[in-house]
């Protein structure tokens, strides 16, 4: 079933990097908050917050095939809204070591989704014929930048960073029915064929080697 707005295979890619990126940005304005209301110190925190990059590089190592077998598209639509739903409740951690069990999940969907974008912008990438990957990232960083000044403004306006981060859940999920729900994975690279690939625009793209 396909829903939302009809975009270009790179308009995707660019808005599933920034939507992930504002899922995961909008715990950092509050860790100040999450600090002062666990009665940590910053050692401890940081300590605490390990558990999300733990998460990650564990399913960089691990996940691929996982989420071959599940299919990007419903892996992608299902684990963004996830990651901010996951940071929602956790946030809810009573103390250092509850927070840093909480976030090991956060950092396998983060790891996840890293794996699927990344992957979408290079097949697109070859699809199209040129390159998108800088500005994917470039859309990931804006994003993070929107996050960073969603959280500063509602931190500003005294909302507890639990009513912040439930804000947050309805908002990825809506963004991503709207620009993700007509998203359908590109198809994977061909290698070394010669045969030039056509273009989204009817033309014809040179033929990429997958070994650059």
């Amino acid at each position: 079933m396909r829903f939302g707005l009809s975009l270009a295979p790179q308009h995707r890619v660019y808005a599933g990097f920034a939507i992930y990126s504002f899922a995961m940005g909008n715990i950092f304005p509050r860790l100040p908050d999450i600090k002062r209301a666990m009665e940590i110190e910053d050692g401890t925190l940081g300590l605490s917050l390990i558990g999300t990059p733990i998460g990650t590089l564990t399913a960089l190592t691990l996940a691929a095939p996982v989420l071959e077998r599940v299919g990007f598209r419903r892996a992608l639509l299902g684990l963004v809204p996830l990651i901010a739903l996951a940071y929602a409740i956790a946030v809810h951690a009573p103390g250092p070591l509850a927070l840093f069990l909480m976030l090991l999940p956060v950092g396998l969907m983060i790891g996840s989704v890293e794996i699927i974008l990344n992957v979408e912008a290079d097949r697109t990438e070859f699809l199209l014929g040129r390159r998108i990957m800088n500005r994917a990232h470039s859309f990931w960083s804006m994003g993070f930048f929107g996050a960073g000044l969603f959280g500063g403004a509602l931190a500003h306006l005294g909302l507890s960073p639990q009513l912040h981060l439930a804000v947050v859940v309805p908002m990825v999920g809506l963004s991503m029915m709207l620009f993700l729900g007509g998203y359908e994975p590109a198809p994977a690279r061909q290698t070394g064929t010669g045969e030039p690939r056509p273009c989204s625009r009817g033309r014809h793209c040179r033929s990429w080697s997958s070994s650059r």
